[in-house]
């Protein structure tokens, strides 16, 4: 007999049970045709017998495909818990980015951060670093300095959530058409983020002041209730500014008998200087008058009352802010603008965005236009058209029945700010 000519022949596998130890792929292969064909007719431990297979290792093998998929099929080599080189990033480096003094670009996204030290690492791995080496260090949102209430607006809000503690959704807040006038910037900057660690949000280096609005403004103004909501927003100010050339005084004529030359170029050089400049005439809608408010606005908050009572005959109420231009703090126009339409007020306190459900509708709205691009003016109010043609019911709904939650917390606070998930 010649002799074997591998150094490591071929021998066929024993038929013995693993015993533990993983199979062979044709072992392995053999149980997941089995498996597949027989799973639903034969028990686990027989297949596993017939496979030769012990039936932990035939269990461990249907999880391990229940996880991994095709791959278990294959023979599993153990894996390493290092893996690759070890980082470049130190916890000094992290250290030192999440310290105010000495990282100036806290408030850029990691890739400028990584630019502007000159970091030899990707911004993934700084990020995964960042998190082991610190207290879960990452680029968090910035905190906001809110306008304080001042005490008398404490107390008119805590008599508001008194008075409404217990009114219900059906049979008063559906019977409430909710008014505001909003100015949109599509072209401002969201809210920032910094670099900092967990639990440090509310010290001075980590909160900034909201910055101005700046770029396009667009003043727009809509109603929504519980049973429906302004089909167009209403764009208003949306005039542009002109340029108003004042009455120029006549020139003066030339007196051939009584004046000079000299003389009459004299008063020519005096009537030139006397001429008045043009001036910029803005137009109303930023800082409304009641005759503007009347004029423009309020009529489309009236059809929208015409339009809810037809639905019963409750008494239905109208909210608007405190606005000097709606009329609430003294009687004028918009007050006799409403008494002809028998419209009632709910009064509504001052500083109380958060009271006022389409304040709600508005962040959805700024919030989705942070993500679209514009090419020009109109392209920014034709998107905000379609972005209020999105809200849904639903989610107006959803913003009138936290009222009542508001006004119990009202109570609780004594007419302190309320934050929800909501607005």
């Amino acid at each position: 007999m010649a002799p074997p000519t591998r150094s490591r022949p071929f021998r066929t596998p024993s038929p013995v049970p693993l015993n533990g130890k993983e199979a062979d792929t044709p072992r392995k292969t053999a149980y997941f045709a089995a498996l597949a064909r027989d799973g639903d007719k034969k028990a686990l431990s027989t297949i596993a017998a017939e496979c030769k297979v012990a039936p932990s290792t035939a269990r461990d093998w249907r999880h391990q495909y229940e996880q991994l998929g095709a791959a278990a099929k294959r023979k599993l080599r153990p894996r390493s818990k290092i893996l690759g080189r070890k980082s470049k990033v130190t916890k000094p480096m992290c250290k030192m980015l999440v310290s105010p003094s000495r990282n100036p670009v806290r408030k850029q996204p990691l890739e400028a951060q990584i630019k502007f030290h000159d970091l030899p690492v990707k911004p993934r791995q700084l990020g995964r670093k960042l998190r082991e080496h610190t207290k879960k260090a990452a680029r968090y949102l910035c905190a906001f300095i809110e306008k304080t209430i001042t005490e008398k607006n404490h107390k008119d809000r805590t008599i508001y959530g008194s008075t409404h503690l217990y009114d219900a959704i059906f049979g008063f807040w559906d019977h409430v058409v909710f008014t505001d006038e909003a100015h949109v910037d599509p072209s401002s900057q969201s809210q920032g983020r910094v670099l900092r660690e967990q639990g440090t949000r509310d010290r001075p280096e980590n909160i900034e002041e909201r910055p101005p609005l700046k770029g396009v403004r667009f003043h727009i103004a809509a109603w929504i209730s519980w049973w429906g909501k302004a089909e167009k927003l209403t764009f208003y100010n949306d005039e542009q500014d002109k340029i108003e050339q004042p009455p120029m005084p006549p020139k003066p004529r030339r007196r051939p008998t009584t004046e000079t030359e000299e003389d009459y170029r004299r008063r020519i050089a005096e009537w030139e200087a006397s001429k008045p400049h043009a001036r910029e005439v803005k137009v109303q809608g930023n800082a409304m008058t009641q005759k503007y408010y009347v004029e423009n606005l309020l009529p489309v908050y009236v059809n929208a009352m015409e339009k809810m009572r037809e639905i019963d005959d409750k008494p239905w109420l109208l909210q608007e802010d405190g606005d000097p231009s709606h009329g609430m703090r003294k009687a004028g126009l918009a007050q006799e603008y409403k008494d002809a339409y028998n419209i009632k007020n709910l009064r509504h306190p001052a500083q109380s965005p958060d009271l006022n459900p389409i304040e709600g509708i508005w962040a959805i709205i700024k919030q989705r236009l942070r993500e679209r691009i514009f090419d020009s003016k109109e392209d920014m109010k034709q998107a905000l058209q379609e972005e209020w043609d999105k809200i849904t019911m639903e989610e107006i709904r959803h913003r009138i029945a936290d009222i009542p939650r508001r006004c119990a917390e009202l109570v609780r606070s004594n007419g302190g700010p309320i934050r929800g998930n909501k607005w």
